[in-house]
């Protein structure tokens, strides 16, 4: 006669552990109703240019992207080109024998962290071996096609269309007087299908820049521009590049907004010229970006060597950016 508790007592164990099973499941696993799991509704992600020093200045920018990774997390860092300089006077690059010293070690607080590093190719990172020790070195620099142009997307929409997508260019193959047709014809088409609620292209050489050492590519903006356009309308948000060791923040172009952030290794100190289309500057310290993109609006900060926020914005429709205080961002 004493079965029947037992059975009763085991039942009701099965039946607590299974309540306390699907209530743990659904707690790492959040479904929404006739989805799969649960994609974040903010996508964060740094900006870095002209960063492959290896040298002490690299390393402070470093040190502040983890202090502002522990603030704010944020799982991708995009690399704007001159990711690994080479030799005494840093005139070569892209060799894998410095991959530990001017990328394992300076970023190792965020790759232990999990978080993802998705380069562009600048033309110091093609002085070797026309760029293929980064392209396949594919855990560190996660560079999708050998020519080293690519697009990737990063969050989810409720209709299953991407938060994000982002679409990477070897400008080294199309600076100046260069032609690469299929690069171009790629990008085209890209941009015709995707269904991002935002579209940010990057690359290192600039379009708009007014860095005495470079200064804005025009030659190759009349290449890349006309492809950012269908029906006159703009269908790419926001374009960033490096190559001059300075940040800049120019005024839309024609619905576009475009960013230079070529400093967060190397820097030009004084070399920004002024100009009536430039709406932000820092050519004085080195500096990296923190952006956030919801399917309302993108904010973007600006992020010195101080660790300090000094040019931030919200974007909430194509060609329309918003120059906020940046203590009005919200930080956790």
């Amino acid at each position: 006669m004493a079965a029947a508790p037992s059975r009763s007592r085991f039942l009701l164990c099965l039946l607590s552990f299974l309540c306390v099973f699907i209530l743990s499941w659904n707690a790492v696993f959040p479904l929404r109703s006739g989805e799969g799991p649960a994609e974040p509704a903010t996508i964060r992600f740094a900006v870095i240019g002209d960063s492959g020093t290896g040298d002490a200045s690299q390393r402070l920018i470093a040190q502040r992207m983890a202090e502002w990774h522990q603030r704010m997390p944020f799982g991708l860092v995009l690399m704007l080109g001159d990711n690994i300089y080479g030799g005494l006077l840093g005139i070569g690059g892209g060799d894998e024998k410095d991959f530990p010293e001017k990328f394992d070690q300076p970023y190792e607080a965020l790759l232990t962290r999990g978080v993802v590093f998705r380069a562009a190719l600048g033309n110091h990172d093609m002085r070797h071996r026309d760029g293929a020790d980064l392209v396949t070195s594919y855990d560190r620099f996660h560079i999708e096609h050998p020519d080293g142009y690519y697009s990737f997307t990063a969050g989810r929409l409720d209709d299953g269309a991407p938060l994000v997508e982002f679409f990477v260019l070897n400008t080294v193959r199309l600076e100046k007087d260069k032609e690469d047709p299929m690069q171009l014809e790629w990008l085209e088409r890209a941009l015709a299908k995707s269904r991002a609620r935002w579209r940010i292209v990057y690359g290192h050489h600039p379009l708009h820049s007014t860095g005495r050492r470079h200064g804005a590519d025009e030659r190759m903006r009349a290449k890349l521009e006309p492809l950012f356009f269908a029906s006159d309308k703009p269908r790419v948000h926001a374009v960033l590049a490096g190559h001059d060791h300075i940040y800049q923040r120019f005024r839309p172009q024609n619905g576009i907004a475009y960013f230079v952030c070529g400093s967060s290794g190397k820097l030009r100190r004084g070399n920004a010229e002024p100009d009536a289309g430039v709406a932000a500057v820092n050519d004085r310290e080195r500096a990296f970006m923190l952006w956030e993109a919801t399917p309302e609006e993108l904010r973007f900060r600006a992020i010195n060597e101080h660790g300090l926020a000094f040019d931030c914005g919200v974007m909430r429709a194509a060609g329309a950016v918003e120059a906020v205080a940046c203590s009005a961002l919200a930080t956790p």
